[in-house]
C-alpha cells in the first residue's frame, strides 16, 4: 500500500492527503501481513541457499587440494558428511542472520566467521568424542575450515550486492523528523546495500515543513500519517535524538517492529557499542579498543602475518616491475619520502618510482598554466591526468598500486600497519586540523584504509578526515578484515585509481 502513496505523490501535486489512501484498512493489514512474510521467507530462503552453496564449494575445494589428489580417497567418503551441513545454517540464524535486516558489513562478516569456526568446531569435538574413523583428513578439515571462512562471506556480499537492487529486497523504513540528518540518513541507508533498508516515506511533524521531497523520498506531512504507514506493513522508523515530535518514543514502539533512534556524534564510536542496564537506568558503552594491549597485539600479528606472505608471494611481480622501470627511465628505481607515523615519529615510506626525475618541476608548470587543474589538485592533492608519471609502466604501476607494494616492507618492520590513515606528506596533512592530526598520530599509518576502499582519489580532504576519524575510533579486527578484503576487490577493479 506504501507504493499507493509514492505514486499519489509523484502524479499529484507532492503532498499526500488521507484522501490518497482509499483502501479499506483490514485489507490492507491483511495484505501488509501477507506481504510482509513473503518478502522475510524469500530473503531467508536466499541467503540459505547462498550460505549452503558457499559451504558446498569450501567442501570441493577441501577434498580437491588434499584429500582427493594427496591420499586418494573417494569423494563418496565425505559426502556422507553433508548432513552435518545443518549445523551451519542453525548457527547463521541463531546470529540472526536469516534475514539479517539492519546489520552492517562488519557485523555480518564477524558473525558469519564466528558461527562458521564454531561449527567446525563442533565436528571436530563430535568426531573426537564418537570416535569416528581416523581415515577423515584432519587436513582436508582444516582447509575447508578455511575456505568456508572466505568464501561463506565472500558469496553472500557477491549476493546482496545484486539482490539489494531488487524493489522486494530491502526492507520498508520511513524516517519521522526533519531536519538534514534525513538526507544523511536516506544515503547512506541506500548506499548500505548490508543493511537491507529502504526509506519509502520521510513523515514530518511539522505540517509547515516546506520539503516535498528528500533525496527523491516524498514527504508526508503531518503526525497523523505515523498510524497509517505503519498500519500498511512499514515497520521501522529512524527518529532523531532530541529532535521535538510530538509523539515518544514508547508510543512509536506501539505501532513499529524497530525504532531506531538517530544521534549526531561524530566523535564517538558506532561499532560494537555495548548497551547496559544500570539498574532501570539506559546506559550506553562507548569502548575504545586501540587503547587496549591485546587489541594492539592482534592487529600487530594480523600485520605481520599477512605482510610477511604478501611480501613473499608479490616479490616476483616487483622484481619485473623493477626491471621494467630500468628500461623504460632513467634514474632510482625506488622513492623514499619521510613520512609522519605512530606519536608523530618519522619513517621512510617505499614506493616504486611512477614519476620522471622532474616531477615536481612539470608539476609547478602544469598547474601555473592549467587553473581548473590546479582547483583538481587543491581539492585531491592528485590528478586524474598528471603530467608527472610515466607513461606506459608508470601507469600501469599506480593502476594496479602495484607502486605501493614496497611498503610491506614497512608494515613488517612495524612503521606501518596493513591497514590505517595513509602515511600523507606534509603539505597534505597540513591542510588538517591539530586535533585531527592528533588523532591520526594514535596509531599507525596504513598500506590501506577505509577512505582508500570507500571513494579512494574521487574523496576531498573532509571525506579523508571523516573516514579515518571513523576508522580510528571503531576499530576492531573485524574492520581490518573487511578493509583488507575490500582493497582486494578496489585494486582488481581499479576505482578511483590515478
Amino acid at each position: 500500500m506504501w507504493l499507493s502513496i509514492v505514486a499519489s505523490l509523484r502524479h499529484g501535486a507532492g503532498v499526500a492527503t488521507a484522501e490518497a489512501i482509499s483502501v479499506q484498512v483490514p485489507f490492507v493489514l491483511w495484505m501488509s501481513t501477507w506481504l510482509r512474510w513473503w518478502r522475510w521467507i524469500a530473503r531467508a530462503t536466499v541467503l540459505l541457499v547462498t550460505d549452503l552453496c558457499a559451504l558446498i564449494g569450501a567442501i570441493l575445494v577441501g577434498y580437491g587440494l588434499w584429500a582427493g589428489p594427496i591420499l586418494g580417497q573417494p569423494f563418496s567418503l565425505y559426502a556422507e558428511l553433508y548432513p552435518l551441513l545443518i549445523l551451519f545454517p542453525l548457527g547463521y540464524a541463531g546470529a540472526g542472520l536469516y534475514p539479517g535486516f539492519g546489520m552492517g558489513a562488519v557485523e555480518i562478516l564477524r558473525r558469519l566467521s564466528c558461527c562458521t569456526s564454531f561449527a567446525f568446531l563442533i565436528l571436530a569435538a563430535a568426531s573426537f568424542v564418537m570416535k569416528l574413523p581416523s581415515y577423515y583428513s584432519r587436513i582436508t578439515f582444516v582447509v575447508t575450515w578455511g575456505c568456508g571462512l572466505c568464501l561463506v562471506p565472500l558469496l553472500r556480499f557477491m549476493v546482496l550486492a545484486v539482490t539489494s537492487q531488487w524493489r522486494w529486497w530491502r526492507e520498508p523504513a520511513i524516517l519521522f523528523g526533519t531536519g538534514e540528518w534525513t538526507r544523511w540518513t536516506i544515503r547512506t541507508l541506500d548506499d548500505a546495500f548490508s543493511l537491507g533498508y529502504r526509506p519509502v516515506a520521510v513523515i514530518a511533524p511539522d505540517a509547515q515543513w516546506p520539503e516535498r521531497g528528500v533525496e527523491n523520498v516524498p514527504v508526508l506531512h503531518g503526525p497523523e500519517w505515523i498510524l497509517r504507514v505503519a498500519k500498511q506493513g512499514v515497520g521501522v522508523v529512524f527518529v532523531q535524538e532530541g529532535e521535538p515530535l510530538g509523539i515518544s518514543i514508547s508510543q512509536l514502539q506501539q505501532h513499529f517492529r524497530r525504532v531506531v533512534v538517530i544521534r549526531e556524534d561524530w566523535d564517538l564510536p558506532v561499532e560494537r557499542v555495548h548497551v547496559r542496564n544500570l539498574g532501570g537506568v539506559l546506559g550506553v558503552e562507548f569502548t575504545n579498543n586501540l587503547l587496549l594491549w591485546h587489541n594492539r597485539a592482534l592487529k600487530r600479528a594480523l600485520d605481520l602475518g599477512v605482510g610477511v606472505l604478501s611480501l613473499v608471494g608479490t616479490l616476483p611481480l616487483l622484481l619485473v616491475s623493477v626491471v621494467a622501470l630500468k628500461v623504460r627511465s632513467r634514474g632510482p628505481v625506488f622513492f623514499r619520502q619521510e613520512r609522519e607515523g605512530l606519536d608523530g615519529r618519522r619513517f621512510s615510506v617505499w614506493k616504486l618510482r611512477t614519476m620522471y626525475a622532474d616531477a615536481e618541476q612539470r608539476l609547478a608548470q602544469y598547474l601555473a598554466t592549467n587553473p581548473a587543474l590546479r582547483q583538481e589538485w587543491e581539492t585531491h592533492f592528485k590528478l586524474a591526468h598528471d603530467p608527472r608519471v610515466i607513461p606506459g609502466i608508470g601507469t600501469f604501476l599506480r593502476r594496479w598500486s602495484v607502486d605501493e607494494l614496497p611498503q610491506l616492507w614497512n608494515v613488517v618492520k612495524g612503521d606501518m600497519s596493513l591497514v590505517g590513515p595513509r602515511p600523507f606528506p606534509e603539505y597534505h596533512l597540513q591542510q588538517f586540523s591539530a586535533d585531527f592530526r592528533e588523532l591520526r598520530r594514535c596509531v599507525r599509518p596504513g598500506l590501506t584504509g577505509m577512505w582508500q576502499v570507500t571513494v579512494r582519489s574521487e574523496g576531498g580532504i573532509e571525506e579523508q578526515k571523516a573516514y579515518d576519524a571513523y576508522y580510528i575510533r571503531n576499530w576492531s579486527i573485524w574492520v581490518d578484515i573487511h578493509i583488507l578484503a575490500r582493497t582486494v576487490f578496489t585494486v582488481l577493479t581499479g576505482r578511483g585509481a590515478y
